[in-house]
């Protein structure tokens, strides 16, 4: 009696691990596809970290403010009242910034603490929230 598989075993075995690899990758690829919606919910988290961050730095207050229509933010220093930037979050198809506020304001004093008006992304599979965590000092986004 011998030991081991044979080589028809084996490559048995490498076929039927590649029909079922072959079978799974488009289910890994609708996975890894970008989302218009997480990419804006993202962009704006980024915005208003990158703003958190430029408060901190200075020892500054800040406010973000976004138009909802356009997507168009403001980040302006509450010292001076000037502009220190200003850019656009590329919203995808099909996705908008809904909010009660006309242009939603975000502000961070010099200590990195931040508030601000309500914020949501909605998109075509569904809406996120972009909440501001006073306790833990950060930007998360909630489904909704």
């Amino acid at each position: 009696m011998s030991r081991g598989f044979t080589l028809v075993e084996m490559v048995t075995v490498i076929v039927i691990l590649g029909i079922t690899a072959a079978a799974a990758l488009p289910a890994f690829a609708r996975v890894i596809r970008p989302d218009p919606l997480s990419d804006a919910t993202l962009a704006v988290e980024t915005v208003l970290r990158d703003a958190r961050a430029t408060a901190l730095t200075r020892a500054t207050s800040l406010s973000v403010t976004l138009n909802p229509e356009t997507g168009r933010y403001w980040v302006s220093d509450d010292d001076d009242r000037g502009a220190t930037d200003s850019g656009i979050v590329v919203l995808g198809s099909g996705v908008r910034l809904a909010s009660p506020a006309r242009r939603p304001t975000f502000r961070i004093d010099r200590l990195g603490v931040m508030d601000g008006d309500s914020l949501l992304v909605l998109g075509p599979t569904g809406a996120r929230a972009i909440v501001v965590d006073r306790w833990a000092q950060g930007v998360r986004d909630e489904a909704r």
